[in-house]
Parts: structure tokens; C-alpha cells; sequence
């Protein structure tokens, strides 16, 4: 059995989400600005990036300057709501468009706003499914998701590959299910390791042009057993 589809994660697997924030938080400090005539862009820049608050950046701006706490989830709007273009990786399009046609793709997103995401950044074209999970109310630690995408790429789990960047959640579920996994180590999740070895990868590559490399020498390796069990 040969590997016939490969699907990626978004965020920070094909392109630097930290790119998605900034422009996120000037659309939010600008929203911010609108409202009350004042600027608070650099203070949610040091909040997100110099105090590391990723998660928790608009409540702690609004707590700390007295502001409604309504505005919490107007300013999260404003922040994925952003349109700016964003920019893929280097080598993110030239590696798609090798594996368009002689694979089928997909891409299979926790973040909020993949769809969006994927036109902003250039690249929807190349895959033949998306699924945004947040979505169906599910995330990737959930192998239905994993299930329902090649379902519709009608391939099954051992013919087709996950690229993610994320070991927390990545690739225990498509591991349990006997899929081929990826990790592109770069990113915000760079010095994070696997708990266990249900959560590893089988490979870890620092460049996402290595993949080829690999689906190459796998399907070689698989077409060679085929050749031998004929014989």
C-alpha cells in the first residue's frame, strides 16, 4: 500500500502564526482606539509577546486599565478578523505544489478561522479537504477528525500522512489510527517534547522540503514488499 494522501496542520506548520498575532493585535488595538481615543497597540504587543500571555492578552488589558469586560470577546473578534495578507513559509508553496496531483491533501486545523486563514495566506487551492475542527467541536486529540478527513479523501489511515508542529496534540491520535506522522520542529513549540510514545512521531524535520524526502523513500520501501509478496 502506497501513501496517497498527506495532510498538514496550519498554524505554524505551514506558516508563522506569530505573523496571524501581530496583525491580529493591530486590528484589535485599533478596534481599541475607535472606541475610547486612546492607543493601547504596544501594551498588547508586551503583554502578548514580552509577558508570554497568549492566552488571557485582551483580559488582562481590560482588567488592568478598567475597561468593560465585554470587550473581551469584541477585541477577540476584532483580532481573528483581521484580513491583511499573510505569508507562507519559504518552501510551503513549492513543497505543495510537488505534492499536488500525485498526492491528494488536506488540512486538518485547530486554530480558529483556517478557512480565512488559508485564503489570506495564498494556498487554499492546494487542498482537496479542510477541516477547521473548532467547527464540529472537536479538536485533533479526537481521532474522528482524522477519520472524517480521509473518509472524504477516501484513502485509509496507513495510506496517508499528518505534518504537524505540535506533539501535545498532533500525533497521538493519528499515531493510534496507524497513520504515517510528521513533525515540522519549528515554530512556538519548538523545545516542546512527546509525554509518551504514543505522542512522538515517527519523523522530525526542521525543514518542511525534507518531507519529500520521506514520502519518497516510503513509497519505494512499500512498492519494493508489494514486488516481493508477488514473487
Amino acid at each position: 500500500m502506497t501513501i496517497d494522501a498527506v495532510c498538514f496542520d496550519l498554524d505554524d506548520t505551514l506558516y508563522d502564526y506569530l505573523r496571524y498575532a501581530k496583525a491580529g493585535l493591530d486590528e484589535a488595538g485599533d478596534y481599541l482606539e475607535a472606541l475610547t481615543g486612546r492607543q493601547y497597540h504596544a501594551e498588547l504587543y508586551d503583554i502578548y509577546f514580552e509577558d508570554d500571555l497568549s492566552e488571557g492578552t485582551f483580559d488582562t488589558l481590560v482588567d488592568r486599565h478598567g475597561l468593560a469586560p465585554e470587550l473581551v470577546d469584541e477585541l477577540v473578534e476584532a483580532y481573528h478578523g483581521a484580513t491583511d495578507p499573510l505569508e507562507p513559509y519559504p518552501e510551503t508553496e513549492s513543497v505543495l505544489s510537488e505534492l499536488d496531483g500525485d498526492y491528494q491533501l488536506g488540512c486538518i486545523t485547530d486554530g480558529r478561522e483556517g478557512h480565512t486563514k488559508l485564503r489570506r495566506l495564498g494556498i487554499r487551492e492546494y487542498f482537496d479537504e479542510v477541516l477547521v475542527t473548532p467547527n464540529l467541536g472537536r479538536s485533533k486529540t479526537d481521532s474522528t477528525v482524522f477519520e472524517h478527513v480521509l473518509s472524504n479523501l477516501s484513502v485509509s489511515p496507513r495510506a496517508a500522512v499528518y505534518v504537524g508542529d505540535d506533539p501535545r496534540s498532533d500525533f497521538r491520535a493519528p499515531n493510534d489510527l496507524g497513520m504515517t506522522t510528521v513533525r515540522v520542529r519549528r515554530g512556538r513549540y519548538t523545545d516542546i517534547e512527546p509525554v509518551d510514545e504514543r505522542s512522538a512521531p515517527d519523523h522530525d524535520i526542521r525543514h518542511l522540503n525534507c518531507l519529500l524526502d520521506i514520502l519518497a523513500t516510503a513509497n519505494h520501501a512499500r512498492q519494493n514488499q508489494s514486488l516481493s509478496k508477488e514473487r
